[in-house]
């Protein structure tokens, strides 16, 4: 599970980077309504369905949502409210040689991650990757934390947009449904996506099939990228849930014995 390590980590800096710069505001263009801006338009020429599938993420910029995704090998959830300077992320490996679940919070200005490394959290100086502690990140001791290229009025922290911007022969395909393909090297970002299967791909990684689904309101609630076999990985689904649109809650941060300090072997970790 490429991802898992390295990208988790990247996105746990990446939303700290964010945060940091408190631009999270409404996108140029939103209505504020919910209402995609080609559903808007005064022109009778009904939208392209490419405008359509851009204009559902109307809501998604304006960062505050709640996501459920898998990957070929894992799945995970995450709650964000870019306002408030919060965001939760746990990620699931269910690779048999790479088999844990990491959880990170951000309420600002304070980082929390927990660890379950299965058995080996019985190895020494390891105790504390069990699943059950809350450990404290000081954020200065992730290196490279203002090197990563974000810029400062990011909030696709799904990498939604640089997916979605590059799909390629879209068209209706049912109530409220949008078809074509995906150029998923664009979408490097995304915890859904794993690099070593973008690479395996090779060309075909630029026309790979989705299916979108929007709700009554124009706002991406499903995407579903089918992706064919590559290398040693099967065809395989990769599904994103999008949901609590403008009401996602993000967990309270711990206190008390729920928390500790973080050991050095965790920075070794996001560090490596």
């Amino acid at each position: 599970m490429t991802f898992a390590w390295k990208r988790t980590a990247a996105l746990i800096v990446a939303v700290s980077v964010v945060f940091g710069t408190g631009a999270c505001g409404d996108k140029a263009g939103d209505s504020g309504s919910g209402t995609p801006a080609a559903a808007t338009a005064t022109s009778s020429k009904a939208p392209e369905p490419k405008d359509v599938l851009l204009g559902s993420l109307a809501q998604y910029d304006k960062g505050v949502y709640a996501a459920n995704f898998t990957s070929h090998d894992g799945s995970g959830q995450a709650a964000i409210d870019a306002p408030k300077k919060q965001a939760y992320i746990k990620i699931a490996s269910t690779d048999p040689e790479a088999a844990f679940t990491m959880e990170v919070l951000l309420v600002e200005p304070d980082a929390y991650v927990k660890m379950n490394m299965g058995e080996l959290a019985k190895l020494p100086g390891m105790q504390q990757l069990n699943g059950k502690t809350w450990m404290h990140i000081d954020r200065t001791k992730v290196k490279d934390g203002g090197s990563l290229g974000i810029a400062t009025d990011e909030t696709d922290m799904l990498d939604l947009k640089a997916l979605l911007q590059g799909a390629q022969s879209v068209q209706a395909a049912g109530d409220h449904k949008y078809s074509g393909t995906l150029d998923l090297a664009k979408g490097a970002d995304s915890p859904m996506t794993d690099e070593d299967v973008v690479k395996a791909l090779g060309d075909k990684a630029a026309t790979v099939p989705f299916t979108a689904t929007l709700d009554a309101q124009g706002q991406l609630t499903e995407l579903l990228i089918d992706v064919p076999a590559a290398g040693e990985t099967k065809a395989h689904q990769l599904k994103l849930t999008m949901t609590e649109y403008g009401t996602a809650t993000v967990p309270a941060k711990p206190t008390g014995k729920a928390v500790v300090e973080a050991p050095a072997n965790v920075y070794d970790i996001f560090n490596g």
